[in-house]
């Protein structure tokens, strides 16, 4: 039965003021009802889901005042970097504090003149660490806005919504102004895109492919586990990236990647993944990943999975929706290999330790970082190929990586459960029939390098290395080689510096220096590199070309170069260049079971032959 005496729990209500949005600050007002008298703390999350960086939210916030029911001011003290606390005689209190917001992400917050976007864990506190109580959110804000939002919202006020918890709250972002609205329904689901921003997008187009987008991920899982979802899209100077929700996504796009098509493409790819992460990641994940401790780091091994593969799948879903040809689809994937092969961090970190180490940096950038570190992202998609096709071929095509992630979604996703980490090698063995423990061995825990090679042939599938070098072929153009060309032919390798250089005020600044490579030990980040062989470098074209056409591999050069403002020169013998291009092609004369394995994986037949 029941305590029918027992205190009411505390009723929460935000009032979020977007009135001046021209000085970048909300005033936020927290209402605290059903409080008991007493001691009480306000923690602010110190990262987002989704975002695997310490962001301290808590640095832009300012002003913060507490307030007993009767509107005498309380002492409130600042006991840590992200938490408050006051003390409040009688039931009820108020807190009033300001927010600077005038950062554009997917996981910051913006407040000007043209909109408010705000993720929930910049704005809003926790309560005596009380997750799970419900909350009331009320907007205020300039005549003629309106809002977007995956929250539920009040039928009588188009500005008050409600979170179950604290964990809907900060999952939920929010989308503030006079942005265009479009709607669409798919399995009887609504679906809202909220566009803020112009670029060289057609409104039209983007909602009908995002449509076909989801259309295409429901088909994989069934259906679509949310009564309604809501894309916010943000078109500016530079794309933001995505961040997903567990009925929402963020994805800010660069104002002109929606032409031409190769960029189109790109921003295609950016929604599939965001949106995959409904499935994996909301509700396929491993138990650390879910309900989540906001004030510190949160590790797993399993990014691989949950980013990785949602790479992986968000390609693939855009093949079986049409939008991609199968040419798009493996122009991708042979991209993602030639920037995975370039990568001497492959030899020196494991998947499994590139996800438990994502807080030490996968977000942000140091010069050694290639040499030391793999991407989960990248390397994880393409071992969620190689695992695909691993278990198809297992299986004859009747199983895929399709299976586990849809068994893990049966058995643990829908019931709102997180599994231990062994469950994923465990389901992804049960569907493949047999121990995959060697595959995990070498290519997740291990460093072993992945080449894709053995399994896309099992889809009659060549990846060709190859060096173009048209310097070689400008004054006979009969003597360039045909695209149709099969083998495509290789010219010799080119020179190459083992560098990456990055531009600044007019100087010519080296950004990485590969390592093993020829120039490692001898040229260091942020050298400005000033001449080669005693003639001025202008540009990093000019150095390209330079080697290009005037050197070759086992050349030494002399490069000069200023170092904290010190002349100095290195002699560098010059290495082979990588490959510049990667090309994944059909073989000639594929088997049927290659045949069968392409069309069951790439979802078309095997192209017939062109006549003679």
């Amino acid at each position: 039965m029941a305590n029918e005496h027992a205190p009411a729990a505390p009723r929460i209500t935000y009032t979020v003021d977007c009135l001046d949005p021209g000085r970048h600050v909300y005033q936020v007002t927290l209402d605290l009802a059903n409080l008991e008298p007493g001691p009480h703390r306000l923690d602010m999350a110190v990262w987002t889901p989704g975002s695997y960086e310490v962001a301290d939210y808590s640095r832009h916030v300012f002003g913060v005042a507490a307030f007993d029911a009767h509107a005498e001011a309380l002492a409130i003290k600042k006991t840590a970097k992200n938490t408050w606390t006051f003390d409040t005689p009688m039931s009820g209190a108020s807190v009033r504090y300001s927010v600077y917001a005038f950062e554009l992400g997917t996981s910051s917050s913006h407040l000007d003149d043209t909109h408010a976007y705000w993720n929930g864990a910049n704005l809003f506190f926790c309560l005596d660490q009380r997750q799970d109580l419900p909350v009331d959110i009320h907007v205020r804000a300039p005549a003629g806005w309106y809002a977007s939002t995956g929250l539920p919202g009040d039928p009588a006020d188009p500005l008050h919504f409600r979170a179950p918890n604290f964990d809907v709250l900060l999952d939920s972002p929010v989308e503030v102004g006079t942005h265009r609205r479009y709607t669409f329904t798919v399995d009887q689901k609504l679906h809202t895109v909220a566009i803020w921003g112009t670029g060289n997008q057609d409104d039209e187009k983007l909602v009908t492919d995002t449509r076909t987008i989801v259309e295409t991920q429901a088909a994989m899982f069934g259906g679509l586990p949310y009564p309604n979802y809501t894309f916010i899209f943000h078109l500016a100077a530079r794309g933001t990236g995505g961040l997903e929700h567990l009925n929402s996504t963020t994805c800010g796009f660069d104002r002109n990647g929606f032409k031409p098509w190769k960029r189109y493409r790109r921003s295609l790819y950016l929604i599939a993944h965001e949106f995959f992460h409904l499935w994996n990641v909301k509700r396929i994940h491993p138990d650390m990943l879910g309900p989540f401790d906001y004030s510190q780091e949160v590790y797993t091994h399993l990014l691989w999975a949950m980013e990785g593969f949602t790479d992986y799948f968000a390609l693939l879903s855009l093949r079986r929706s049409g939008l991609y040809t199968v040419k798009d689809y493996l122009e991708e994937v042979a991209n993602d290999l030639k920037a995975y092969e370039r990568q001497p961090g492959r030899h020196v970190m494991s998947l499994a330790r590139s996800s438990f180490d994502t807080w030490l940096g996968e977000y942000g950038w140091d010069a050694d970082k290639p040499n030391r570190r793999i991407s989960y992202y990248l390397k994880g998609s393409l071992v969620g190929l190689a695992l695909d096709l691993e278990i198809r071929r297992r299986t004859k095509g009747t199983r895929s990586l399709d299976d586990v992630l849809r068994l893990l979604f049966e058995r643990y996703g829908r019931h709102g459960q997180g599994f231990a980490e062994p469950v994923y090698q465990e389901t992804a063995e049960e569907v493949a029939g047999g121990s995959l423990a060697e595959f995990f061995g070498r290519y997740i825990e291990g460093v072993d390098e992945l080449t894709l090679d053995e399994w896309l042939t099992d889809a009659g599938l060549t990846v060709h290395r190859v060096t173009k070098n048209e310097d070689l072929h400008q004054q006979d153009p009969e003597d360039k080689p045909s695209k149709a060309e099969e083998p495509p032919v290789s010219d010799p390798p080119m020179a190459w510096l083992g560098i990456e250089t990055r531009a600044q005020e007019n100087r010519l600044l080296v950004r990485i220096a590969y390592d093993p490579g020829p120039a490692a030990g001898q040229l260091y980040p942020d050298d400005e590199l000033v001449a080669l062989d005693d003639v001025r470098l202008p540009d990093a074209n000019s150095l390209d070309e330079r080697l290009r056409i005037n050197h070759a591999p086992g050349d030494v050069v002399e490069v000069a170069l200023f170092r904290r403002g010190q002349l100095l020169r290195r002699s560098i013998t010059l290495g082979d260049a990588p490959p510049n291009e990667y090309q994944i092609r059909r073989v000639k004369d594929p088997t049927p079971g290659q045949q069968a394995m392409y069309a069951g994986w790439m979802g078309e037949d095997w192209p017939a032959p062109k006549p003679e």
